[in-house]
């Protein structure tokens, strides 16, 4: 009875934790990078889902070195294009490989991480839209769905032949968007995904 107990307690301070999280107000004050840029990879993992795709292999390295990285470059340019990024994933290659041939126990992967497939995007703050950071990442997926070219990196790219693997992380962020004359909260963002195999 006490175990039972227990293991009910834990299940409901789970999932009480898990919707506070999913109900976080935005704060544009404070804005939780780490919290949005988590959301976003389980919203493209649960996409991929859907179809019976591969979910994608999280890159803490990968994430700090290089999708960070772009994302800032898009904030300064008030952009939503794609900036170089293959110097800076030169410098961190070895480092994501570690990372992920260290969850797998007797596998490693096929391919040095020199390349990566991306998709970005620029919008503003739109109240009516989203509040929550659950709602933001809900919409900025939405809008990579609603574009083929963007769409098929993000649903298919990494899914074919044995052993295969998605390396990938993103990151989103805000700055200014200037229009019209005024300047508004932008929110930027960028994912990126290797197409890699672990045998």
């Amino acid at each position: 009875y006490y175990l039972c107990s227990m293991k009910t307690i834990i299940t409901t301070l789970l999932t009480l934790i898990t919707l506070t999280t999913y109900s976080q107000v935005i704060d544009y004050d404070s804005f939780d990078n780490n919290l949005i840029d988590s959301l976003v990879f389980v919203e493209i993992n649960s996409y991929r889902s859907e179809i019976d795709n591969p979910e994608l292999v999280y890159s803490k390295n990968l994430h700090s070195g290089l999708s960070k990285y772009i994302t800032g470059v898009l904030v300064k340019q008030q952009s939503a294009g794609h900036p170089d990024g293959q110097e800076v994933l030169n410098k961190i290659s070895d480092k994501v490989s570690k990372e992920i041939n260290s969850k797998f126990s007797d596998k490693v992967l096929t391919y040095t991480i020199d390349r990566y497939a991306e998709v970005s995007l620029k919008t503003s703050k739109k109240p009516e839209k989203f509040t929550t950071y659950q709602e933001l990442a809900v919409y900025l997926v939405t809008l990579w769905k609603n574009s083929p070219g963007h769409n098929l990196i993000i649903q298919s790219w990494a899914s074919i032949g044995d052993g295969v693997i998605g390396v990938a992380s993103g990151s989103i962020q805000i700055g200014d968007y200037d229009w019209g004359g005024r300047t508004y909260v932008g929110i930027y963002a960028s994912f990126q995904i290797n197409y890699n195999y672990i045998r």
